[in-house]
């Protein structure tokens, strides 16, 4: 008999790898894993963020594209 889990797998990301953190739509670099958890930095740099790693998975070539031109103009981060 067999039981299944709702639970996600765990990141298949390894370090130096692009990635979206799922939970707070952000794409960032993967720089570390200690602790349980995945610490992310935007492509051109910044402040590192914790991520889940459920919450963690490759970045797709349009969201890679979409993150940069999003971090290129600040501007448009919502502020008017």
């Amino acid at each position: 008999m067999s039981v299944s889990s709702n639970r996600k797998p765990a990141s298949s990301c390894a370090i130096g790898e692009l990635a979206l953190d799922a939970r707070q739509g952000r794409v960032g670099v993967v720089m570390d894993t200690q602790g349980g958890r995945m610490y992310l930095r935007r492509p051109e740099g910044g402040r590192e963020w914790e991520a889940a790693p459920q919450d963690v998975r490759p970045a797709t070539p349009r969201e890679a594209a979409e993150g940069a031109a999003y971090s290129a103009y600040p501007q448009q981060r919502g502020s008017v």
